[in-house]
């Protein structure tokens, strides 16, 4: 039996990166490099940072290390850097389907990016992604308003409740 309240985030994730990527694709590549002030400073950065993120950690939950961010040697459009994040995010659904009641207690030990040996449960990992995930999802929808693009709606996780 999975641990249901992990696959509820891993849902929820999943819906609010759609709805997060369909605003970015919409508002288009000008408004995705547009320069703002936030934790990075564009859309299409903070972007790659929430996938790269999402990519690392699930390598992690895999048992592999990363050494490099994904997105270093990615060129695509930003309609390609969507598609790569949305196929991560149900990586995530797949995975978390996949645990028992036990299993998601299991500790996972990884390294940094810097090389530092961690150690954490599977479900603190899948907590912290989908954390993480919805913070800058935040800062996204800020930066899109920011930059003269209002046709963002929410991505809270009542929406999503509302919506099933």
């Amino acid at each position: 039996m999975p641990a249901e309240h992990l696959v509820t985030l891993v849902k929820y994730n999943q819906w609010a990166n759609e709805k997060i990527c369909s605003f970015i694709n919409d508002a288009g590549e000008k408004i995705a490099d547009t320069e703002l002030v936030s934790s990075f400073p564009t859309i299409r950065k903070t972007l790659f940072h929430l996938w790269d993120a999402q990519v690392i950690w699930m390598k992690r939950l895999r048992g592999e290390s990363s050494n490099t961010w994904p997105s270093h040697h990615f060129n695509g459009s930003i309609k390609e850097a969507t598609e790569m994040l949305l196929e991560n995010s149900a990586d995530y659904i797949r995975f978390a389907v996949a645990l028992t009641d036990v299993s998601h207690k299991k500790i996972v030990e990884f390294k940094s990016l810097d090389g530092t040996t961690y150690q954490n449960t599977a479900e603190e990992i899948i907590m912290h992604v989908m954390n993480h995930c919805t913070f800058h999802r935040g800062q996204l929808i800020t930066m899109l308003r920011s930059a003269g693009f209002n046709a963002v709606g929410s991505t809270d996780l009542i929406r999503y409740y509302r919506s099933k």
